[in-house]
């Protein structure tokens, strides 16, 4: 029974989106097709303060999961996996390939998900790559704009440093020191590499080498890298976006059409956002929030992060 062998395990708005599909173009690779199955994070789902949310979002569409891993052409309406028994089956199409994994990028900040990936896979490797704090709140803040465009920021970040809100796992998800340490509780520093966002975004080919190097498979393999995924948009029209949520909610009501008919509303609603600049006083609110933070991540990396102190 294949298992993964390696986890890009964070973190979330760091690029990780692209990372994975580069890393599925490497023949010795095999990877998810569920990204983000985050079953090694689902103890920490249910059992805390986002359990109802967590457990209808998984119950949505209960059978599409079934289709799913009957025929992988068809695309699951959820993707969140809770038993072993089809965690598992995300494998078993695995044919000769020896880097085996998936990118559940939370598993960096959920409390147990080291310790039960520990338990299943102790050899497992791991693949983090970190974001300047406030660059990847900020991100997060954007995501946050397409659902409540008159959002404000200092109001937002404020709310997301209480345990339990909305929002805490953005803002946990940033104390890079915190989490990283808990990995290397369990795992040795040998299994892990950790990249800085910055690097892969300036030299993404020579990262992906490395990657490559650590996952015992031909470092040179060529990989298109011309393509991002998963950047920040917003709605064109904040009149319509609020007619549409107002009448539908978090509901996406072009569900019902075809994919074809979706990618193009998707591009008619939507438009690239661009660099999102936050009033500096802001800026500075959240740098003193991380700053004992960034300080143990230098320590940890023994490199000097002094542009993440601006």
């Amino acid at each position: 029974m294949p298992l993964p062998n390696f986890f890009l395990a964070g973190a979330p708005k760091a690029g990780t989106t692209s990372l994975y599909a580069y890393l599925q173009q490497h023949p010795a690779i095999y990877t998810s097709p569920i990204k983000e199955p985050m079953f090694f994070g689902a103890d920490d789902l249910l059992s805390g303060p986002f359990r109802e949310q967590f457990v209808r979002y998984v119950e949505r569409n209960p059978a599409d999961l079934r289709v799913f891993l009957r025929d992988a052409a068809q695309r699951p309406g959820r993707r969140y996996i809770l038993y072993w028994e089809d965690y598992v089956r995300l494998f078993d199409r695995v044919a000769g390939e020896t880097a085996i994994g998936e990118g559940s990028v939370d598993y960096l900040w959920l409390p147990s998900a080291a310790a039960a990936i520990h338990r299943r896979v102790p050899d497992a490797r791991f693949i983090f790559v970190l974001r300047h704090p406030v660059e990847k709140v900020v991100a997060s803040y954007v995501v946050a704009l397409r659902y409540r465009p008159d959002l404000v920021f200092r109001d937002w970040f404020l709310a997301a440093t209480h345990s339990g809100a909305p929002a805490w796992p953005i803002v946990d998800g940033a104390r890079y020191a915190t989490h990283l340490e808990r990995f290397l509780g369990f795992f040795p520093r040998e299994q892990i590499r950790i990249y800085l966002y910055d690097t892969f975004r300036a030299d993404a080919r020579a990262v992906i080498r490395d990657i490559f190097t650590f996952l015992n498979v031909a470092p040179d393999y060529p990989v298109d890298v011309s393509r991002r995924r998963n950047e920040g948009i917003a709605p064109r029209s904040a009149a319509l976006h609020r007619f549409r949520r107002a009448a539908f909610g978090d509901r996406a009501p072009s569900r019902v059409l075809p994919q074809r008919a979706r990618d193009f509303l998707w591009r008619f609603y939507y438009r690239p956002r661009g660099e999102t600049v936050i009033d500096p006083d802001d800026r500075r609110m959240v740098l003193d929030y991380y700053q004992d933070e960034i300080a143990r991540t230098e320590t940890l990396l023994g490199r000097d992060l002094a542009p993440w102190r601006e």
